[in-house]
């Protein structure tokens, strides 16, 4: 790889490069009252006052450009042109930024399959002493570390600047000033790390393709004193060029939008009529299931559960589950529905088929089964009832799959009426051919969608879905269909919120089907958000709620814990480590979304250690964006460090997310509930004042960061203490493990972790 390659060179280099200070044929130089900037325009090293902003770095395909037609004839634009590549360059101070552009010549034609690749940033090692990065909420990186060096090196190469970091900026730390660097143009761009003798080295690279060649490249540079300072600049530009919609915005389009204040994030799982909660007389179902000729029993329950007699056998709970899931998908096959078309979307063919399983049940099941309209998996009467009994004020209910509700459409009703905001699950980004995953209902559509809207790669090959199933599609392909399959799963599952998959994401690849650019796809993915959540009447979210595409979105799951550790055997294969995530069985209560697990180093240290944490994305979006974790990590998952996820999110003001089953909520007391109680005690009082405040300011407390406090724009703090020990700050005491926020209301709340420890 070249980033590879060119560091070796600098290594070899890198003493003579001190030792003679290389001295640039013609350095071009801007400035004004306050700042001196340096460029040289062959290799685009940049010196601003005294302080290095890139190392030199620039090449084309590999190969070292030579500047010509300089014009530097004002204190605050050069212009010139690179050979061999032919790329015209433009450096401006405006404002106190200096903005970079770059772009291709009319004439030159980038053919498919070739583009020109333009590295251009190198970070000056030797001077950066730490290096904060959006990869996720924000990630603080002392460049002297070897452990982020190579964790970056492995796991963040060849990122790109859309989907995988988060907010199209960096921020490097040099003595007591931060520069800035925000990719204006963020599409098109990787990422490259290397641990460079223990220490983080970083690369940027921009490609013009022959779809984007008419986009000019521009990165945006400030210099700042703050460690937050290049996300209040973000802040800035994204208001400047209308690219905010603040929450109080959207409650003026949607009052319903007021029901995400201070509400916990909650995920129901289940997707089946009945549960075990719902059958009277086990032995009673049991020999009248094995009794039905118009039902297909399956294979495995024949051989389970048939010669089972009471009085001789015992029921255990797998048998009971067994029995259950065997009967809901003996139904589902007998009531079941065509395969989507285009003319046909079966949304009303599954609110019909769920309809007609319940009544068929009930009329000839029901002496086994309590009464019908308490039936339910994810959603059930009794359930609604726990929560409120519990003290619960706000939530956002979402289910993963939408057939819980049309099954019971009475009790979202119910949970509406209760204030709360239910949602499912959605998706337009994969499609998959009928019987490979018939469960994974939103990637089944239709043929002439899989095939029609597949994205084609420059190398001609149609994009793979998720886990390679099937394949990724354009959000702007086929837009009739997914509109009118939203309007009907709104309409029969009721929901007054629904969460988009991957939408927010900002997952942008270039379509050579029909031409879209990367930034045509951003669009697509931003205009089909908006029309979701303005004509619909609904509360939208989606994953990880990208800067690149927050459009339409009031809440998003993803940047307080991402992923990490996707192919670590421990984590995903052995069953018998600390560190194993999960099964993603039995069908109704995953292992993976309940099972609690440690986590691995240096996972656990680089992600979850407060000093390596920085509110980047509050900055920018608290009073955007609700955000909270990415729901393969709910506040519970990981064991050992808890702690550590549950006093950031109090202090970035977040919302904590929760899992349910119907067994987790059967009583007001149950664990799960009172989990949520006490996130509600801390959360709520604190989101209610804050809710449309900017955060204006993060700092360290100590030397290592174990007590940190955030500042809002009402003057509102909340101090954190991450240590085992009480500590005294402004003459207060602050206990273990505890958060004290401090309102411009008046309002004081103190609030202390569970801890595991």
């Amino acid at each position: 790889m070249f980033f590879q390659s060119k560091l070796l060179t600098l290594i070899t280099t890198l003493p003579l490069l001190m030792a003679t200070q290389t001295v640039y044929s013609q350095n071009l130089t801007l400035g004004d009252e306050t700042n001196k900037i340096i460029i040289s325009p062959d290799d685009l090293a940049v010196r601003w006052n005294d302080i290095t902003v890139n190392s030199p770095s620039l090449v084309v395909n590999g190969k070292t450009q030579t500047s010509t037609k300089i014009i530097n004839n004002s204190n605050n634009q050069a212009e010139w042109s690179l050979l061999p590549s032919k790329l015209k360059v433009t450096a401006r101070l405006s404002e106190q930024a200096l903005e970079i552009t770059f772009s291709v010549p009319q004439k030159t034609a980038i053919k498919r399959g070739h583009p020109l690749t333009l590295s251009w940033f190198d970070l000056p090692q030797e001077e950066t002493e730490t290096l904060y990065l959006p990869f996720s909420e924000g990630m603080r990186i002392p460049t002297n570390n070897n452990n982020w060096a190579n964790y970056l090196e492995e796991n963040y190469s060849t990122a790109n600047t859309t989907q995988d970091l988060k907010m199209p900026f960096w921020v490097t730390k040099q003595k007591a000033k931060t520069i800035s660097y925000h990719l204006v143009n963020p599409t098109n761009n990787i990422l490259s790390f290397v641990n460079a003798q223990s220490h983080v080295d970083m690369f940027a690279e921009h490609q013009f393709t022959e779809l984007n060649q008419a986009q000019p490249f521009k990165v945006r540079i400030t210099l700042g004193d703050s460690w937050i300072d290049g996300a209040k600049q973000y802040r800035q530009w994204r208001i400047d060029n209308n690219q905010a919609t603040t929450l109080s915005k959207q409650i003026e389009l949607n009052p319903q939008v007021e029901k995400l204040i201070g509400a916990s994030q909650v995920y129901l799982f289940g997707k089946g009529l009945i549960s075990i909660e719902d059958v009277a007389d086990w032995w009673g179902l049991k020999q009248w299931y094995f009794e039905q000729t118009d039902l297909v029993i399956p294979s495995n329950a024949v051989k389970e559960l048939k010669s089972l007699r009471k009085g001789k056998n015992q029921l255990y709970r797998y048998h009971k589950q067994l029995l259950v899931d065997s009967i809901n998908n003996s139904l589902s096959g007998k009531y079941s529905t065509p395969i989507p078309s285009l003319a046909n979307n079966t949304i009303a063919a599954q609110y019909q088929s769920a309809q007609q399983q319940k009544l068929w049940l009930n009329k000839y099941a029901s002496k086994y089964l309590i009464a019908s309209e308490h039936w339910g998996q994810a959603l059930s009467t009794e359930m609604i009832t726990n929560l409120k009994k519990a003290g619960l004020k706000n939530l956002w209910l979402g289910l993963d799959n939408w057939m819980p509700a049309f099954y019971q459409p009475q009790v979202v009703d119910r949970a509406k009426q209760e204030g709360y905001l239910v949602a499912t699950y959605d998706s337009y980004n994969t499609a998959i051919p009928r019987g490979l995953n018939d469960g994974w209902l939103t990637a089944q559509l239709p043929t002439p969608i899989r095939e029609q809207c597949a994205i084609e790669l420059m190398s001609g090959q149609k994009k793979k879905g998720f886990r390679d199933n099937g394949y990724y599609l354009n959000p702007n392909c086929q837009l009739d269909y997914v509109k009118q399959r939203v309007k009907d799963i709104i309409k029969f599952g009721r929901f007054n919120s629904l969460f988009i998959d991957v939408d927010a994401t900002a997952m942008a690849r270039e379509d050579y089907r029909d031409g879209s650019s990367e930034n045509d796809m951003l669009s697509a993915f931003n205009e089909r958000m908006n029309w979701i959540a303005t004509q619909n009447d609904i509360v939208l979210g989606s994953e990880d709620g990208n800067s690149l595409t927050t459009s339409g979105i009031a809440f998003a799951h993803g940047l307080e814990t991402v992923g990490f550790g996707w192919t670590d055997k421990d984590m995903k294969y052995n069953h018998q480590s600390p560190y194993f995530l999960g099964r993603w069985y039995p069908e109704q209560k995953p292992e993976f979304f309940f099972k609690s697990a440690k986590v691995k180093e240096p996972y656990k240290t680089l992600l979850f250690s407060p000093q390596f944490r920085i509110p980047l994305y509050q900055v920018v979006f608290h009073d955007e964006v609700i955000n909270s974790h990415h729901w393969h990590s709910d506040s519970l998952k990981f064991s050992d460090v808890q702690t550590e996820r549950d006093l950031i999110s109090m202090l970035y003001n977040t919302p904590p997310m929760v899992h349910l089953t119907r067994d987790e909520a059967n009583s007001p007391t149950s664990r799960r509930l009172k989990v949520l109680q006490h996130y509600q005690q801390g959360y709520q009082p604190i989101h209610e004042q804050l809710w449309d405040k900017q955060l204006i300011d993060f700092k360290w407390l100590d030397k290592f960061g174990q007590v940190q406090q955030t500042t809002f724009s009402d003057s509102s703090s909340i101090t954190a203490n991450f240590t085992a020990n009480t500590v005294i700050f402004a003459g207060r005491k602050l206990p273990a493990y505890s958060i004290h926020a401090k309102l411009s209301n008046g309002q004081t709340v103190k609030w202390t972790a569970n801890s595991n420890r």
